[in-house]
C-alpha cells in the first residue's frame, strides 16, 4: 500500500505543477477555440491561423503516432496554444484529462531543438506521445480511475528519461529531423563516453548535476531507447507502454520490460555502453585521419563559455560565461592571454547573446517582463562609461542583436507567432522597427551580422522543409519582398552564427555537415566554402579580430564549451567536402488535409467539469471522519474551483469548504467560504476545564493585484477580506449543583472580519552549484486589521514579517552566509497571554515523510530548547547559518527511486526573543548548533535533503537537542 500512495502522490505532485502553469491573466485576450476530429485547441487572437495549423499538424501525428503505440484515446486531447514568452516549449499532461501547452515560439538558432522539419510538428508529435505513452493504461488502474477520476497513470511513474525518451525518440522517428538524429545531441553522448565519462544508469534515472544536468534524460533517454527499440524491433515500445501500464506496483521498470525483451534495462544499459564506445571510437578515428584542428584553449571552467567576440582594438575577448558559481556574465580577457587575467564586464539575469561596440559598450538580448502577463526577450544597451543600463526596446521580442560598424543600426532577430523576421532599427530607445527580411508563414531569421561596410547583413535562416543555411541580404531595399538575397548554403545541414572576415571576402558560419559541428568559411569571390576546424566535439561561433590575425570560437567538450584561439590562415583551410544527405524526406503536412471546424468562442463551461473524486477515511483518530473532495478548473486557467464535503459520523456534523478563482483579470481574484463543526476545549464548570462543540463559518475575497518580475528583482501584492463567525452548538453536558462556582463558557457567538494586506519584495539569486542562495535578499510581511467599522465585533490587529538576506563569501566556491529574521505582533481586545510559541524541533517520521512527500523547512527554528519555551504575544527571531559544500556523492541505486546528491554542513546560531507586556532579561533565548545534510531525490521527481543536528540553548533553559528530519532542498 505504501507503493500505491507514492505513487498516487508523484502523480498529484505532477497534475499541481501542470494546473499552477495554465494562467489567464491578461483581460484584452479574446479567447477562441477551433476543433479536428481528435483535438480541440483552444487559443487566444491573433494566433487563430496558428491555432489551424495546430489542429492540422496534431491530427497528422495521431494518425502516425496511435498505431506506433497501439493506443486511441477514449476523448478528444485539448490544447492550449499560447505565445507568452520567447522561449520555445510545451508540456503535456493527462491528469485530471489529455491537455497539451504548446508555447508558439520556434527555437532560437542554437538551441538543441533546432534540428526540425516543421517546428510545430515536431513539438505537437513529442506532446502527443506523452500523452498517447501516459494514458496508456488497463486493469487495476483503469477500473480506479472508472471510479474516482482519472488520478493514476502507472506509466507517469516512471523515470524522465523513460518518459522523455520515449518521446524525443518519436519526435525524431516519424520525421527526418529531431534530436536523435541532431548532433547537438550526439556531441554530449560522444564527448562523454570518449572521456569515460559516460553517465550510469543511476545518473541518468536521478538528478545528476553533471552536464547534461535536465537534459540527461532527453540525450541518454532518447539514444538508450532507440537502440533497445532497433535491436529488439519497434513493436518493443508498444509493447513496454502497455505492460507498465497494466502494472499497479510502481518502479518496477526493470520487470516490466524483462517481460518484452527478455533482459532487464540495467543489462541493455550495458550493453549499450559498449555499442557508444565501439561507434565513437571510429568516428574518433575518422576526425584524428583528417588531421585534428582545435586551436588553443582560452578558458578552463567549463559549464558555459560562449559566443566570444573581438575587440575593435584587438587586444581583448569579450564572452558570456555561466560557470555554475556566479550569476551570468559577459567577461574579458586579453586576446593572447588567457582567462587567468580575466574580468568581469557585465552581469545580470536573463541574458542572451550581446553586441560588442568599439568602446567596449554592449547591446545585449535580455528577457524582461511585459505588461505583468508576458516574459519577451528586448535589447538593453549598458554603456561601458557611465555604467548605466537603457532598454532600447519595449515589447518588441527582439534577439540576436548586431551593431551596424558605423554604429547607428542594430539587426535583430524579431520574434512572434512561430516565426522571425530580420529586422533593423536605430540605435535609439524604442525607434520604429523596418523588417528587412520574413521568409514563409513559419520561417525563422536568426544571428545576423553585418558587413564591414554596412552594407549587408549575412544571417542563419531556417525555412520549409527543414533546410537552416546562411544566405546575405543587401540592406537598404524599401520593399522586404524585393530585398536582394544571395543565398550562400543549401542543404539539409545546420548553419549557424555567422561572421565576415575583416576584409569582407569570407563569411564564416558553423555547420554539422560533417556529423560534427565546425568552424567553416564561405569565399564570397571564389563562391567556395572551406574547413576551417577539425574538432571531436563541437566548435561554434567564430569572431575574427580586426587586424585579420586571429580567430576565436567556442568549442564542445563533456563538461560543456571553453573558447579557443588559433591563427586566421586562410592557407591553412582545406577544401570543404560536400554534404552527404542521407536523411528521409522532409515530413510535409498539407494544410487542408484535415478538416478543421471553427472558428468559435471560448467556452470554459466545456472543461470545468469536476474530473477527480478524492475518497478520505480518517479511523482510529481522535475524530473520526469521512470527506470527499474535488475540484477543477478550464482548459485556459481563467476559472478554477474546489469543493470538499466532510461527515463525521459519531456526531453527524457535516464540514462543507469550497472556493472559486478567477484569472481573467489584471487582478487574480479568489473567493473561498467553509463550514465547519469541531470538538473544543476551554469550557469551565467549577473550575474543570470541559470540551464543549464549536461551528465555525468563515469566508475569504482575495485580490492580488498585479506584480512584476524584473531581472535582478519582483515584487507581488495581495488583499484579503476575511469574515469568521464562531458559536457554541452544544455545551458539556454537565448537571449543575448550587454549590458549583458560575460556569465559565469560552467566548464565543461573535464575528471577527477585517483587512489583511500581504507583500514581497525579492532579489534573491542562486546558481547551480552553491548550496542555497548566494545572494540577495527577500522581505515579506503581513498585516490584517479587525475593527467594528470592517464588521467585526472586537478590534485586533496583527502584524508578521520575515526577511531573509545570502552572501557568498570570499574564500572558495559554495561557502555562504545565510540571514533570516522574522517576528509577529498581536494587540486587541481578543488577545490573551502567550499567543506566540517556539521552541525546539519538531519530531517527525521520516520514512513517511518520504511515502507522503511531507517536507520541514530548514529554517525559522529556536534550536536547543524545549517546545513552547518561548512564548508572547510578541515574538522575534534571527537564524543564521554558515552553509558549506562537503562533497558530491552522485549515487543512485541503478534504476530504483532514490538518488543522493550531495552533502553540506551548516554551522547555526539562534537568537529569539518573546514577551507580553515589556521584555525583560528571561525573554531572550540564544543556541548554537551544527547540520549536516544530505540532498536526494525520491520517486525520480520529489527533492527532499535529510538533515542530521544538534544544538545547545545558551541562555534560559537551554538545553542539548538533537534532530532527524527530512527538510525541503535548499
Amino acid at each position: 500500500m505504501r507503493y500505491w500512495r507514492a505513487a498516487m502522490i508523484l502523480i498529484a505532485v505532477l497534475v499541481g505543477r501542470a494546473a499552477g502553469d495554465a494562467a489567464a491573466g491578461d483581460p484584452t485576450r479574446v479567447w477562441m477555440t477551433v476543433e479536428s476530429e481528435h483535438f480541440v485547441v483552444h487559443y487566444y487572437e491573433p494566433l487563430g491561423p496558428m491555432a489551424q495549423r495546430v489542429a492540422v499538424v496534431a491530427e497528422r501525428a495521431h494518425r502516425t503516432l496511435a498505431p506506433a503505440l497501439d493506443h486511441e484515446p477514449d476523448e478528444k486531447c485539448q490544447v492550449l496554444l499560447v505565445d507568452d514568452v520567447d522561449g520555445a516549449n510545451g508540456f503535456a499532461t493527462v491528469l485530471p484529462r489529455n491537455a497539451i501547452t504548446l508555447f508558439a515560439t520556434a527555437p532560437t538558432g542554437n538551441s538543441v531543438l533546432n534540428d526540425h522539419d516543421d517546428w510545430l510538428y515536431g513539438l505537437v508529435a513529442h506532446e502527443y506521445t506523452h500523452i498517447l505513452h501516459l494514458d496508456t493504461m488497463s486493469g487495476l488502474p483503469r477500473w480506479y480511475n472508472a471510479i474516482f477520476g482519472k488520478t493514476w497513470a502507472p506509466n507517469q511513474v516512471m523515470p524522465r528519461w523513460i518518459i522523455e525518451g520515449i518521446a524525443t525518440y518519436e519526435e525524431s522517428k516519424r520525421s527526418s529531423a529531431g534530436r536523435t538524429r541532431a548532433t547537438g545531441f550526439d556531441a554530449y553522448l560522444r564527448s562523454a563516453v570518449l572521456a569515460h565519462k559516460q553517465l550510469r544508469l543511476d545518473e541518468v534515472s536521478g538528478s545528476p548535476r553533471a552536464l547534461p544536468r535536465g537534459n540527461a534524460a532527453y540525450v541518454y533517454g532518447s539514444h538508450f531507447l532507440r537502440y533497445v527499440f532497433d535491436r529488439f524491433g519497434d513493436v518493443t515500445l508498444r509493447n513496454m507502454s502497455h505492460t507498465s501500464g497494466a502494472y499497479p506496483v510502481p518502479f518496477a521498470i526493470n520487470r516490466q520490460i524483462q517481460k518484452v525483451t527478455g533482459k532487464p534495462f540495467t543489462e541493455l544499459y550495458d550493453d549499450w555502453s559498449v555499442h557508444l564506445r565501439d561507434r565513437y571510437a571510429l568516428q574518433a578515428q575518422a576526425v584524428a585521419r583528417q588531421g585534428v584542428v582545435t586551436g588553443e584553449a582560452m578558458t578552463n571552467s567549463q559549464e558555459t563559455n560562449i559566443t566570444p567576440r573581438i575587440s575593435a582594438d584587438n587586444r581583448e575577448v569579450y564572452w558570456f560565461q555561466i560557470d555554475g558559481y556566479s550569476e551570468p556574465r559577459v567577461r574579458a580577457m586579453p586576446l593572447q592571454g588567457k582567462d587567468a587575467k580575466a574580468r568581469d564586464v557585465y552581469a545580470s539575469d536573463a541574458l542572451g547573446p550581446f553586441a560588442l561596440l568599439p568602446d567596449g559598450s554592449l547591446v545585449l538580448e535580455q528577457s524582461a517582463q511585459f505588461r505583468r502577463d508576458y516574459s519577451f526577450q528586448d535589447l538593453i544597451w549598458w554603456d561601458r562609461a557611465s555604467s548605466k543600463t537603457t532598454r532600447l526596446t519595449t515589447g518588441a521580442r527582439a534577439r540576436d542583436p548586431a551593431v551596424s560598424p558605423d554604429g547607428r543600426q542594430i539587426a535583430f532577430s524579431k520574434n512572434g507567432e512561430s516565426s522571425s523576421a530580420l529586422a533593423v532599427t536605430d540605435f535609439a530607445p524604442n525607434a520604429p522597427i523596418r523588417e528587412i527580411w520574413r521568409g514563409q508563414r513559419y520561417d525563422q531569421a536568426y544571428q545576423p551580422a553585418w558587413s564591414p561596410d554596412g552594407t549587408k547583413i549575412a544571417f542563419s535562416s531556417w525555412q520549409k522543409g527543414g533546410w537552416r543555411d546562411i544566405q546575405v541580404v543587401t540592406v537598404g531595399a524599401a520593399d522586404p519582398a524585393h530585398a536582394q538575397i544571395e543565398p550562400l548554403t543549401h542543404d539539409r545541414a545546420l548553419d549557424g552564427s555567422p561572421a565576415w572576415s575583416p576584409d569582407g571576402r569570407y563569411v564564416l558560419f558553423d555547420s554539422d555537415r560533417t556529423g560534427i559541428s565546425n568552424i567553416f568559411a564561405y569565399d564570397l569571390t571564389t563562391k567556395r566554402t572551406w574547413q576551417v576546424t577539425n574538432v571531436l566535439g563541437g566548435a561554434q561561433s567564430a569572431s575574427v579580430s580586426r587586424d585579420g590575425t586571429t580567430l576565436v570560437f567556442h568549442a564542445f567538450d563533456f563538461r560543456g564549451n571553453n573558447i579557443y584561439r588559433m591563427p586566421f590562415d586562410p592557407a591553412s583551410w582545406t577544401p570543404a567536402e560536400a554534404f552527404v544527405d542521407d536523411r528521409p524526406p522532409s515530413t510535409d503536412v498539407h494544410d487542408d488535409e484535415v478538416v478543421v471546424r471553427g472558428p468559435r468562442a471560448y467556452r470554459a463551461l466545456e472543461t470545468l467539469a469536476p474530473q477527480t473524486w478524492v475518497l478520505q477515511a480518517q479511523l482510529g483518530t481522535f475524530t473520526d471522519s469521512t470527506s470527499i473532495q474535488t475540484g477543477g478548473s478550464d482548459v485556459a486557467g481563467i476559472h478554477g474551483y474546489s469543493l470538499g464535503v466532510g461527515l463525521i459520523p459519531k456526531s453527524g456534523d457535516v464540514n462543507v469548504a469550497a472556493s472559486y478563482g478567477y484569472s481573467s483579470l489584471r487582478q487574480f481574484v479568489r473567493f473561498a467560504a467553509s463550514r465547519s463543526v469541531s470538538d473544543r476545549t476551554g469550557f469551565r464548570i467549577d473550575g474543570v476545564n470541559k470540551s464543549f462543540r464549536e461551528e465555525q463559518w468563515s469566508a475569504t475575497l482575495a485580490v492580488g493585484l498585479p506584480g512584476e518580475w524584473r531581472p535582478g528583482a519582483n515584487w507581488s501584492l495581495s488583499l484579503d477580506y476575511d469574515i469568521d463567525w464562531n458559536r457554541v452548538v452544544k455545551q458539556p453536558d454537565v448537571g449543575l449543583d448550587p454549590t458549583m462556582r458560575v460556569p465559565k463558557p469560552p467566548l464565543s457567538d461573535y464575528v471577527q472580519s477585517g483587512l489583511a494586506v500581504r507583500a514581497s519584495f525579492g532579489s534573491v539569486r542562486g546558481s547551480t552549484f552553491a548550496v542555497g542562495p548566494q545572494r540577495g535578499w527577500e522581505i515579506s510581511t503581513s498585516l490584517r486589521l479587525d475593527h467594528p467599522a470592517l464588521g467585526a465585533t472586537y478590534r485586533n490587529v496583527s502584524l508578521s514579517w520575515t526577511g531573509r538576506a545570502f552572501w557568498s563569501l570570499p574564500f572558495g566556491k559554495t561557502p555562504a552566509l545565510a540571514a533570516r529574521i522574522s517576528g509577529s505582533i498581536r494587540a486587541g481586545d481578543l488577545i490573551r497571554a502567550g499567543g506566540f510559541s517556539l521552541g525546539g524541533v519538531p519530531a517527525q517520521d521520516v520514512v513517511q515523510a518520504i511515502i507522503n512527500s511531507t517536507r520541514y523547512s530548514t529554517t525559522g527554528y529556536l534550536h536547543g530548547y524545549a517546545s513552547r519555551s518561548l512564548l508572547g504575544n510578541q515574538l522575534h527571531v534571527a537564524n543564521f547559518e554558515y552553509r558549506q559544500e562537503l562533497g558530491n556523492i552522485e549515487r543512485g541505486l541503478a534504476s530504483l527511486p532514490i538518488y543522493l546528491r550531495r552533502v553540506h554542513i551548516a554551522g547555526l546560531l539562534d537568537a529569539a526573543a518573546a514577551w507580553d507586556g515589556s521584555p525583560t532579561a528571561k525573554s531572550t533565548r540564544l543556541a548554537v548548533g551544527g547540520a549536516l545534510r544530505m540532498d536526494a531525490f525520491f520517486g525520480y521527481f520529489v527533492p527532499g535533503t535529510f538533515e542530521i543536528g544538534v544544538a545547545r540553548g545558551l541562555l534560559n533553559e537551554g538545553v542539548t537537542e538533537s534532530w532527524f528530519l527530512l527538510t525541503g532542498s535548499l
